[in-house]
Parts: C-alpha cells; structure tokens; sequence
C-alpha cells in the first residue's frame, strides 16, 4: 500500500503510522466518517509508541488516561496532549454514528500532520532539522457546497443586521436553490468516489493488519529493552521538538474549539455561528 506524501516520512518509525495516515487520506472523499477513525487509531498507535519510547505502561489503558499519564509522568507538554486528544474525540463522535463533513475530517488530518511532524522531529534520524514541507490538502468534494453556505450565513447574518425579512429576499432564495443542488451533486460524487474506495479499502486493511502485528512486536520490543537513560533522552528529544513547534491560526483555533467545547462553554455549531459573525461584522 503507498503511503501519502503527508505522513510518507513515518515509515521511518512505524509502517503502520505511515498507512494509518494514508488510509485516513484515502477515504477522505468517499467518507470523511472513516478518515476520523483512522486518525483515531493513528493517534492511539502514536502514543503507545510514544509511552514504550518515555517508558511510561499503558497495557489495558484508555487513551485518554495514556495521555494524562504521559502528561504526568514524562512531561508531556499540554499542547501536544491537546492534539492527540482532539484526534480522539472526534474519532470517537465519527465511530459513534456521528455524521462527519468534510471541513471536520480536514481539520483531523490537519491535527494528525502536525503530531506527525513532531513526532518525527522528536525521534527521527534529522531531528528538528527536518524539512516537512506544507501540507498538501486532499480534494475536497464539498468546498464548493461550504462556501456557498458561508455566502448564505453571511447574507442572512446581514439582513438581519438591516432589519430585512430573509423570506422575501431574492438572492437568498437563490442561493438555497443553489445550495439544494449542490448538495444533490455531493450526494452523486461521494457515492461515485465511495464504489472506488470500497476496492481500495479491502486492500488497505490486509496491510494495516500485518502492519498493526509488527508495530505490537517492535512495541513490546521497546518495553523490554528500555533503560532509563534511553528514557530520559526521549524525552529529551520530546521537549527539544516541543519548542520547535509553530502551530498556525487554524491549528491554534481547533485547539480553543476543542477546549471550549471540553469546559461545556458552547458546542461546535454554536462556534461556527460565533466565527460567521466575527466575519461579517469585521469585513
């Protein structure tokens, strides 16, 4: 199975990372759903590799006490916590019959390319002096359908600013026209990618398969060979790549988001709201 050029560099470490993360490309116009999975179980496979690394134990753990754990006992820095955290609960909403968009599964690997990064600057054989290059988005089957709902939010928000009625707005009615068809046209393409997919994917879980008995094998490898002065420059090589890290805006606000959200302030619809509104009265 070919591995994405995104997460292609983490061979190095683990083939299952690597296809975790081209799985989760792959499926991406098919079903985004399926993306949020993967990059769940690329996150947990992540930081099992990372605790046999910092020798912290994790057998029979949930994910979210492995990173409390990590973040205790070996330091690890909250906003790499927080990556991993926001992989795991939006795999978990997406198992959970949680009907993912796109925008949301974009944002994942996002997430999973930035934790990919960090961790190959932390253990990889260039260090911090590893050139990732830019992310490279899949095609997204559904950018036109946001944007044409982004016009709609942004027209609605300033009628109402106007004390405009919206039913009897004419380039509002003709954009609900348009977003109608275009969902339609979403609907055709993503069945249309989902017949190929289905080809892909029966191939891709063969792989993952062996994939996931090697990373077990290596892991456990690790464990037993694990002294604590190799412990102790992991987690060096963790904190020396922390600081390294720049998060962009994006990153940065799916990282509030997510803590928002953790703190019950408000939900995810309500925050796309409060981002509409931001947009439009700044213009």
């Amino acid at each position: 199975m070919s591995h994405s050029g995104n997460f292609s560099f983490l061979a190095e470490h683990s083939p299952l990372l690597a296809q975790l993360g081209a799985a989760a490309e792959n499926a991406f116009a098919a079903d985004p759903n399926t993306t949020l999975i993967k990059l769940r179980q690329f996150g947990e496979a992540m930081a099992q590799d990372l605790a046999a690394r910092l020798g912290v134990e994790f057998e029979q753990m949930s994910q979210a006490d492995l990173l409390y754990r990590l973040e205790r006992e070996a330091g690890l820095d909250r906003t790499i916590r927080g990556l991993f955290h926001t992989l795991r609960v939006e795999g978990n909403k997406a198992t959970h019959e949680f009907k993912t968009q796109h925008k949301e599964a974009m944002d994942g690997l996002k997430v999973a390319r930035a934790l990919a990064i960090w961790f190959h600057e932390s253990f990889g054989k260039q260090g911090t002096a590893f050139k990732p290059g830019p992310f490279v988005p899949p095609a997204d089957p559904s950018s036109h359908l946001r944007n044409l709902q982004n016009e709609i939010d942004q027209l609605k928000a300033q009628l109402k600013a106007a004390s405009q009625t919206l039913e009897d707005n004419q380039q509002l009615a003709d954009l609900v026209a348009q977003e109608k068809q275009e969902y339609e046209t979403l609907a055709l393409q993503m069945d249309a990618e989902a017949k190929t997919y289905k080809e892909l994917a029966h191939e891709q879980e063969a792989a993952l398969k062996k994939a996931q008995e090697e990373f077990d094998a290596k892991v456990k490898q690790f464990q037993a060979q694990l002294d604590a002065q190799q412990a102790k420059e992991a987690q060096a090589s963790t904190k020396k790549a922390t600081k390294n890290l720049v998060l962009n805006e994006e990153l940065t606000r799916i990282l509030i988001d997510q803590q928002l959200v953790d703190a019950g302030w408000v939900s995810f619809p309500s925050i796309s709201a409060l981002h509409m509104r931001w947009k439009v009265f700044t213009r």
